[in-house]
């Protein structure tokens, strides 16, 4: 955030917006939403796709920390939390200046099939932090010396069996919400983000 400040992508209203949706979404993570949904990802989806990659990433990796603080969930797994929700608010930041050419309509849909994508991507990178470790020489484990195929291969063997089912009603959940409030929300925080670009004034210059 501070090299974003002293490279003038981000001012001293942007950080404030930071703040706040950073907090605001680490709160909505203690809210644990019906087949292991979060209030969390719909929100960083959204405001990435309204302020931009930079923004989204920046979004994604503070709100954990808050969410880390509040509930007392630091530990190993904390790192790969932050960089998959960054890197799920620095896609919908990407995938957002696409659909700003489109109707609102259209754009919500769009992101919630982003969002219903991330729920199996979100779970499989987070499986990640621990699975190398599980050595029970089944199927489902790594073992030293395997090549990527066999890596692969037992990987998501090990996700079908123990975190797909999980996985796609959080991604459900995450769909749904955006498809409910995804419109009004996202009407707000693109008028938010258009205050804040910055605005040039050209004025005519006298003659010597």
């Amino acid at each position: 955030m501070t090299l974003e400040v002293r490279r003038g992508t981000m001012n001293g209203a942007t950080v404030a917006l930071l703040g706040m949706l950073s907090a605001l979404a680490g709160l909505m993570k203690l809210l644990d939403l019906p087949g292991g949904g979060s209030g969390l990802f719909f929100l960083v989806i959204l405001a990435g796709a309204a302020f931009g990659p930079r923004f989204g990433l920046l979004l994604g990796l503070t709100s954990f920390v808050v969410s880390a603080v509040l509930s007392s969930g630091i530990g190993p797994w904390l790192p790969f939390q932050m960089l998959a929700l960054g890197w799920m608010g620095a896609g919908a930041g990407l995938i957002g200046r696409v659909t700003v050419r489109l109707g609102r309509e259209v754009e919500v849909v769009v992101l919630a099939a982003y969002g219903w994508v991330w729920g199996f991507v979100f779970g499989a990178v987070m499986n990640l932090w621990f699975w190398p470790f599980v050595r029970d020489g089944s199927d489902l484990s790594w073992e030293p010396g395997m090549g990527l195929g066999q890596t692969l291969r037992h990987y998501w063997s090990f996700y079908v069996a123990t975190s797909f089912a999980w996985d796609a009603a959080g991604a459900l959940a995450n769909a749904l919400i955006i498809l409910t409030v995804g419109r009004q929300l996202m009407a707000t925080l693109r008028r938010h983000a258009h205050r804040l670009e910055p605005v040039t004034l050209l004025a005519p210059v006298e003659p010597a």
